[in-house]
């Protein structure tokens, strides 16, 4: 899924343009199904509100509205308030409005990353003093906070309430079939091909028309190699799009289109075209994020699925479980203070505990969500199972290079290069390219 699609950039009226979020997610710390929220803010009577995507009649929107139902049950005291929009337009005009008029909700949702850099300098609430005081809270979450986090503004200005990342779906009878083993590292990719062309198949479709898987594989490839020391380097400038490392990259990009890796005229083939090569059988394997589980779970080859983590380089094992991935979450009004601010950092807990996204899951029937929590695998699908096995050695997950960039078009041009380089340019090319639309940006 493109990352513009579910939203990952925010930009402020302050010093950005839009601004986006998704649904919300949700619980207290208590070992029940659901989360157990008690008593008031003290015993004043106040009312905040929430905004986030989740408003109309899925499953999840059920869950999440349901929780704000318990919540108020629980705390006779608080009303909350639900300003939820589905609509993204209509999300970002409210939010402007907001902040314009210094009348932002109490809780909003965002997607954090340096475009939220001017909400943590302005408006949003440090929230490390509350995950200090509250350690089982702040020890359940996936190692997602640095999100919120920047060099330089001490804090923690949101959290998690969901993430997304990406993993390998794969074809297990057709690996047998193939008398293949499913690829343990990077280099084993190419070995692949003869064993797949025998069978009437290719290792990994990738439908390159949308453009952003391009910018997906470089992130992952370059997190397994040189770890985030590289995504700040090339956004700092100490390294560079067109030096030896990050061309290397490219390169192994390069080197598997013309393998077969991939398939054929994967610059004019869709997702869909990928996916559909994948349930049909035709490609061994599929590059894909959470956002596909329910179509996995629901296709003909359900239970031929095993999913595996995005492997690493031979030398570099101790890099091999940084997942690209990200998280959306909930920040903080600092203008709530007092008894609204104590009633607000409740209800931030609540909607974001294990008990909360258990709830979720219990709603939906399945889902990965950005907590460390045992789930009964008879209650799920077993693909999701297999996801969350997956990600159980996860250290560390990262956005797309560019997102980190304070080149608001570099995303764009990124991508667009690297389509370029699988229509033809070669790697040394794209990064010079790349390279130079850096140079020309910057100060």
């Amino acid at each position: 899924m493109n990352k513009k699609m579910i939203s990952f950039a925010l930009v402020s009226v302050l010093a950005m343009s839009t601004v986006l979020a998704a649904c919300g997610n949700s619980n207290d710390n208590s070992n029940s199904s659901e989360p157990a929220a008690s008593g008031g803010a003290k015993d004043e009577k106040v009312t905040i509100r929430i905004m986030t995507r989740s408003a109309g009649t899925s499953p999840t929107v059920t869950a999440y509205q349901n929780l704000l139902k318990k919540f108020m049950a629980d705390n006779p005291n608080i009303t909350v308030v639900d300003e939820s929009l589905n609509d993204e337009a209509a999300f970002n005009n409210k939010f402007k409005t907001g902040l314009a008029t210094g009348n932002l909700p109490e809780i909003w949702m965002n997607y954090g990353g340096e475009t939220f850099k001017e909400y943590a300098k302005n408006v949003a609430l440090d929230l490390q003093p509350y995950l200090d005081a509250d350690k089982k809270w702040a020890g359940d979450f996936l190692p997602l906070l640095d999100t919120w986090k920047y060099k330089d503004i001490p804090g923690t200005f949101g959290v998690p309430t969901e993430f997304y990342s990406v993993a390998i779906y794969y074809n297990k009878e057709l690996f047998e079939k193939a008398g293949a083993e499913v690829p343990k590292s990077v280099e084993d990719f190419p070995a692949l091909v003869e064993k797949f062309k025998a069978v009437g198949a290719v290792p990994m479709a990738m439908g390159e028309k949308e453009n952003f898987r391009g910018g997906h594989l470089i992130t992952n490839l370059s997190l397994k190699k040189y770890g985030f020391q590289k995504t700040q380097d090339l956004n700092s400038g100490a390294a560079k799009w067109n030096d030896a490392d990050t061309v290397s990259l490219l390169q192994t990009m390069k080197e598997w289109q013309d393998a077969g890796v991939f398939g054929k005229n994967i610059v004019t083939m869709d997702g869909n075209t990928a996916t559909t090569m994948f349930l049909e059988g035709k490609s061994a394997m599929i590059f894909e994020g959470v956002w596909a589980l329910s179509q996995m779970a629901a296709s003909p080859i359900k239970d031929k699925i095993g999913v595996i983590a995005f492997p690493g380089y031979k030398d570099k094992p101790e890099l091999k479980d940084n997942w690209f991935g990200g998280a959306g979450g909930y920040s903080v009004s600092k203008a709530a203070t007092g008894a609204k601010q104590e009633a607000t950092i409740k209800l931030l807990k609540y909607l974001t505990s294990v008990e909360a996204f258990q709830a979720y899951m219990k709603e939906t029937g399945g889902g990965v969500y950005p907590v460390k929590m045992d789930v009964d695998p008879a209650s799920i699908d077993p693909i999701t199972v297999q996801y969350m096995a997956a990600l159980d050695t996860a250290k560390d997950f990262k956005g797309e290079i560019t997102e980190y960039s304070p080149i608001t078009q570099l995303l764009d041009k990124t991508r667009n290069e690297i389509q370029g380089m699988f229509a033809g340019n070669s790697p040394q090319k794209t990064g010079d390219a790349i390279q130079n639309f850096v140079d020309s940006n910057t100060k």
